[in-house]
C-alpha cells in the first residue's frame, strides 16, 4: 500500500508542467528558501517550475515568483522577501499591523521567513492538494503544521532563540542544520552549477520532512481530534470540576489537540490531568503540560509520591492499588480508574491549597 508521501508525490507528478520560474538567491542556501521552493512546486500554478538562483535583479525580474531575495514583500506582485528593514509579518497577523512581537495581532508572534510567507498565503491550498482534506480539516492541519514544523523554520532563519538565557546543550540534528551541511564546505571547491544541484537536494530533503509531518497529522493527529473533542465535551462526567479528561486510548496524540480545542472552547488551561488505559491494562494518570513547554506541568502529581511504587506508594498516598509515580511527577499509574482519578484529584487539591498549580 502506498505511503502518504508516495501518494502525495504521485499527485504532484500528475500535475501538468506549469512552465513557470521561481527566483531565489544564489550562494549559500538555508532550509527557508529550499522549503519555500518545494512548497510552491506542489501547486498547479508552479508545478515543475524551474529554479533561478541569483542576486542580480535583472536576472530575477522575469521570474514568475521570487522568494527570499529582493528586499520586497508584495503578495500581489508575488514577491516574498523578509530581510528588508521594517518587515514584521506573522502567520495569522494582519498584514502591516505590527513591527515587533508585542504588536502582533494574531496568536503567533514569530516573524515569518520566506517559506513562512509562502505558507501563509499558499499553505492551505498545498495541504488540500496533498492530503485531499475539506476546508475545516485543512484549516486545523494548517494551524497544527505551523506549530509543529513551519514556525521553527521561521524562527531559525530569523535568528530567534528558542528560549531565553544560556543554552543547556547544542542541538544540530534539526532540519535547518541538516540543510546547512549540504552547502559546500569553506575549503571545498564548488561552482554555481554544483551549488544549484546541492540546493535541489536540500529542497527535496525539506519536502520529505514536510510530508513526514503532514502524514503524521493527517493519519494520526486528525483522527484523534474527534475523540479528544468528545472527551472534552464529556469532561464533567469524569469529574464535576471539568479538570480531568478520560480518553479511550492513551496512544493517540492528544496533547496538541487538547490545546487547540481548549482555545476554541474558551477554556484554555482548564484540564490538568488525562486518564487512559495503557497497553498492559494499567490506568495512567498523566499531567497536561503548559502549552509551549516540554516539561512544565499545569499540575504535577504530588511531590511525596514521586519515585515510589506499589504498596509503599499506596500507603503514602492513602489510595489503593497504586502502581507508580514517575520521579518527575508527570505520570503515574493505578490498577483502577477510580484510583487514577483519586490520584489526579488529590494532586489538584494539593496544588490549589499551596497557592498555585505547579
Amino acid at each position: 500500500m502506498p505511503t502518504f508521501a508516495e501518494k502525495a508525490f504521485l499527485k504532484t507528478c500528475s500535475l501538468p508542467a506549469s512552465g513557470k520560474t521561481i527566483g531565489t538567491h544564489s550562494g549559500s542556501f538555508q532550509a527557508d528558501e529550499a522549503l519555500g521552493c518545494w512548497l510552491l512546486r506542489q501547486l498547479p500554478a508552479f508545478a515543475d517550475a524551474a529554479i533561478v538562483r541569483s542576486r542580480d535583479a535583472a536576472v530575477l525580474e522575469p521570474c514568475d515568483i521570487v522568494i527570499d531575495v529582493g528586499g520586497v514583500y508584495d503578495h500581489e506582485k508575488l514577491l516574498y522577501d523578509h530581510h528588508q528593514r521594517g518587515f514584521f509579518e506573522t502567520a495569522d497577523g494582519k498584514p502591516g499591523a505590527a513591527t515587533k512581537p508585542t504588536e502582533a495581532t494574531g496568536r503567533w508572534k514569530t516573524k515569518l521567513s520566506a517559506s513562512g510567507l509562502v505558507y501563509k498565503h499558499y499553505g492551505r491550498e498545498i495541504i488540500s492538494q496533498l492530503s485531499g482534506t475539506g476546508a475545516a480539516d485543512t484549516e486545523a492541519l494548517w494551524s497544527e503544521l505551523y506549530d509543529q514544523f513551519m514556525e521553527g523554520i521561521d524562527a531559525i532563519d530569523n535568528g530567534i532563540e528558542i528560549s531565553d538565557g544560556a543554552r543547556r546543550y547544542k542541538e544540530s540534528s534539526d532540519l535547518s542544520s541538516r540543510v546547512h551541511r549540504l552547502n559546500p564546505r569553506w575549503n571545498e571547491k564548488s561552482d554555481h552549477a554544483d551549488q544549484c544541484a546541492r540546493f535541489e537536494k536540500a529542497s527535496q530533503l525539506c519536502g520529505a520532512e514536510f510530508l513526514d509531518v503532514l502524514a503524521e497529522l493527517v493519519e494520526s493527529w486528525l483522527p484523534a481530534r474527534s475523540l479528544v473533542q468528545a472527551a472534552l465535551e464529556k469532561r464533567s462526567q469524569t469529574h464535576t470540576s471539568g479538570e480531568i479528561l478520560k480518553l479511550e486510548s492513551g496512544g493517540m496524540p492528544w496533547k496538541d489537540n487538547l490545546y487547540s480545542l481548549e482555545r476554541e472552547a474558551g477554556t484554555a488551561g482548564l484540564v490538568k490531568f488525562v486518564l487512559y488505559v495503557d497497553q498492559a491494562g494499567m490506568w495512567r494518570v498523566q499531567a497536561v503540560t503548559v502549552e509551549g513547554t516540554l516539561f512544565e506541568n499545569r499540575v504535577s502529581l504530588m511531590e511525596p509520591w514521586r519515585g515510589l511504587r506499589d504498596a509503599e506508594l499506596s500507603k503514602i498516598s492513602g489510595i489503593a492499588d497504586c502502581c507508580f509515580v514517575h520521579a518527575n511527577g508527570f505520570i503515574g499509574g493505578n490498577k483502577t480508574f477510580e484510583g487514577a482519578l483519586e490520584m489526579a484529584l488529590k494532586s489538584i487539591q494539593a496544588a490549589s491549597k499551596s497557592g498555585g498549580y505547579k
